[in-house]
């Protein structure tokens, strides 16, 4: 496992043409089983790591963001369409990343569930 504080988090979209980089411990390791993640990411749930969004930034490339009936913020690669991050309104200091976008994604594993009342009927609900 790496050590954040040390090398700080790297990722990026499935194609390349984005890049993001953070230095800041995470806040949160989550799964999302909610409706509005699953239609975004065309996924049953979505693994998310929340940092603090001073600590972020990309690198390489310019994300296209979206605006959802959510009031939040979704950023994806417009060329391969890879879903980046999630910012909402009311959590201003807080930016969410697709662990599947990071470059070390096992290092991030879920350790709690949100949303869990949405969830799919035949998707396991994370019991950690």
């Amino acid at each position: 496992m790496s050590d954040v504080s040390d090398v700080g988090i790297q990722g990026g979209c499935y194609c390349g043409d984005i890049r993001y980089r953070g230095t800041a411990a995470p806040i949160h390791q989550a799964m999302c089983y909610c409706a509005n993640c699953r239609r975004a990411a065309g996924a049953q749930s979505v693994a998310w790591v929340t940092f603090e969004v001073g600590g972020f930034s990309f690198v390489k490339g310019e994300p296209t963001r979206y605006r959802t009936e959510t009031a939040a913020w979704r950023t994806f690669c417009p060329r391969c369409g890879t879903s980046l991050t999630y910012e909402a309104d009311d959590r201003p200091n807080d930016i969410d990343i697709t662990v599947g976008s990071l470059d070390q994604p096992e290092d991030f594993p879920p350790n709690k569930a949100v949303f869990a009342q949405e969830r799919l009927a035949w998707d396991p609900l994370l019991t950690s």
